[in-house]
């Protein structure tokens, strides 16, 4: 059998058929736009980690918190994270996590979980930077250890982060349209109850049970992905 009715007999048995070329269409992101790329990417890049993050407002005070999910790890040495925050009213105003990140030059990277699903996501309300979405949402905070910033007392696990690199992204137009920003996570808070038991290697390499954890990423839309829920495939590394 060739390498082609190889590949067609294995996609046929998961629905599809790689010498359909008609199944297929194609989008250019030039003729997308803006919009158009916002709601195919969302919809397809899934499920995506949602960081909740909280900042301190330098002038007020306050602790902001906001979900992101143009969220990643980025490597582990040494252990970046990467967040995009896109620019409100058109690209003309910066996010107030953006603002207070520029300022203070840190934040913490709060783990989205299902026991606090619908107070992050009420986090996400345009309110002017001296109300706290913490406060408003009835969220608590506890102290970080490196970094000024509180953590959430609702979530599982916390990273405490310091900037690393500000990252202005341009548009076609040569508008400022999004800011990446990447951090160095400088400690670690897990709760120990979402901690895996004898994973044989001590103590000084802890890991997380996914089903413990109750993870909750971002998919298309305003809707959110659950880990875990008996799905979980584990493989081995080839």
């Amino acid at each position: 059998m060739s390498e082609l009715s190889l590949e067609s007999s294995s996609c046929s048995e998961k629905g599809y058929y790689i010498h359909d070329r008609d199944e297929w269409k194609t989008f250019s992101t030039a003729e997308l736009g803006s919009g158009g790329c916002y709601r195919l990417g969302i919809s397809a890049v899934v499920p995506r980690p949602v960081a909740v993050i909280t900042s301190l407002n330098k002038e007020h005070g306050t602790v902001n918190c906001a979900p992101f999910s143009y969220t990643g790890l980025m490597s582990h040495n040494p252990p970046l994270v990467s967040h995009g925050i896109c620019l409100e009213a058109g690209g003309k105003k910066k996010k107030d996590t953006l603002v207070n990140i520029e300022e203070n030059k840190e934040w913490v990277f709060n783990v989205l979980t299902d026991s606090y699903l619908e107070e992050a996501n009420a986090c996400s309300e345009a309110l002017p930077p001296h109300i706290s979405e913490v406060e408003k949402t009835k969220l608590t905070t506890l102290p970080s250890k490196d970094c000024k910033t509180p953590r959430l007392a609702q979530a599982l696990v916390s990273m405490e982060c310091r900037l690393e690199y500000l990252n202005e992204i341009k548009n076609d137009a040569g508008e400022h349209t999004t800011t990446i920003v990447t951090g160095r996570i400088v400690r670690y808070h897990v709760h120990s109850t979402v901690l895996k038991a004898n994973n044989g290697v001590g103590n000084r390499s802890p890991v997380v049970d996914l089903q413990k954890l109750g993870a909750v990423g971002r998919a298309g839309d305003i809707t959110y992905w659950p880990a875990g829920e008996g799905k979980a495939v584990s493989m081995k590394r080839p």
